[in-house]
């Protein structure tokens, strides 16, 4: 994977992070251009599952006390609420049978998404704009 490919990716996630703490119903946002990226709305579940194990791996030490654990783990919930509702979601439907695992939110309109820095072309600031 290419560093730009990395920054797309953490850019879908992050644009998946907005749309599902503004919609909470579970349903898993995706674009058909992802699909370079995650090949499926399955392979997105898997990138958003992923990287909420390795949030927990990162904030939550059980060395700093019980309390304290307790408290970072309810905060890292409420700030996540709409990525676990998604994994909720798609972990009922895979117990019930279905194969899709999660709903799907079809999103349409302009991506939120912004193109790497390298990407956006060279600003030149306080001069001229060459085109």
């Amino acid at each position: 994977m290419t560093w730009t490919e990395t920054h797309a990716r953490t850019a879908i996630i992050r644009e998946v992070e907005e749309t599902s703490a503004r919609d909470m119903t579970g349903a898993l946002p995706w674009r058909e251009e992802w699909t370079q990226y995650f090949g499926s709305p399955e392979g997105l579940l898997t990138a958003l599952r992923a990287r909420w194990n390795r949030m927990c791996e990162a904030q939550l030490d059980i060395r700093t006390g019980e309390d304290v654990l307790q408290d970072t783990y309810a905060q890292l919930r409420r700030s996540q609420a709409g990525i676990l509702a998604i994994l909720r979601k798609a972990a009922e439907a895979t117990e019930h049978g279905v194969e899709s695992g999660a709903k799907v939110l079809a999103l349409t309109g302009a991506a939120v998404a912004v193109a790497p820095r390298k990407a956006r072309g060279a600003r030149l600031w306080g001069g001229p704009v060459f085109k």
